[in-house]
C-alpha cells in the first residue's frame, strides 16, 4: 500500500515536471500540430505530415526567438513574447489545475495554486524565450 502510494506520487511528479517543460513550447508545438494534420489531410503521407509538423513547429519557435533578439522596438518583441507566454500560462494553469484537484478538497483552493503554476510556467516560458 505504501510503495502504491509512493509510486503514485512519484508518477504525478514526474507527468508534472512533463507537463512544465513541454508548456514552454505551446505555440510552436500547436502549431507543427496543426500544419501536421493539415498537411496529412492535403493527401500526403503519415511520415510527411510528421516532417511537416516538426519543420514547421521549429520555424516558428526559431522566429520568435529571432524577433526576440532582433534590434526592432522593445514593444514588438514584448508583443512577440506575449504570444508565446499566454499559451503556456494557460497551459500550465490547466495542468496544475487538474494535479491540484485531483489531490484538494475545494475548487477555490485548487485554484490558487493552479495561478502559481500558471505563473510559473509564464515565468519559465518568457526567460527561456529570451535566453
Amino acid at each position: 500500500m505504501v510503495v502504491g502510494l509512493l509510486l503514485a506520487i512519484a508518477g504525478i511528479g514526474a507527468a508534472s515536471a512533463l507537463i512544465y517543460k513541454a508548456a514552454v513550447y505551446a505555440v510552436p508545438s500547436a502549431v507543427g500540430i496543426w500544419a501536421g494534420f493539415a498537411a496529412f489531410r492535403t493527401g500526403s503521407g503519415p511520415l510527411l505530415a510528421i516532417a511537416i509538423g516538426f519543420v514547421v513547429g521549429a520555424i516558428v519557435f526559431g522566429v520568435g526567438q529571432s524577433v526576440w533578439d532582433s534590434s526592432l522596438p522593445k514593444t514588438a518583441r514584448y508583443a512577440v513574447a506575449l504570444l508565446f507566454v499566454l499559451p503556456a500560462m494557460w497551459t500550465g494553469y490547466c495542468a496544475t489545475l487538474q494535479v491540484a484537484e485531483l489531490v484538494g478538497p475545494a475548487d477555490l483552493w485548487a485554484a490558487v495554486p493552479a495561478i502559481i503554476g500558471a505563473v510559473a510556467v509564464g515565468v519559465t516560458a518568457f526567460v527561456r524565450l529570451g535566453g
